[in-house]
């Protein structure tokens, strides 16, 4: 597909010397790029290293209730 079904955009970026209606090569680069990246691996690793984990995780394990705001999530 060279162009949009819903509003007919070009889906590759047009450069300035070209004309637009006849930006429909896919020679060009994309105009938006989606990726997907997964997370679980992401937090698997994360959450691997002990040293890390008492830095992820100080908002519940080490959070001081002394009545002063140092976190946004203190107001509550």
């Amino acid at each position: 597909m060279h162009k949009c079904p819903t509003c007919g955009v070009s889906r590759y970026k047009v450069k300035d010397d070209e004309c637009k209606d006849d930006a429909t090569t896919d020679s060009g680069r994309l105009a938006k790029m989606s990726w997907c990246l997964p997370i679980i691996p992401r937090f698997k690793q994360l959450f691997a290293n002990g040293q890390d984990v008492k830095s992820l995780t100080w908002h519940i394990d080490g959070r001081k209730t002394d009545g002063l705001l140092r976190h946004p999530t203190d107001f509550l």
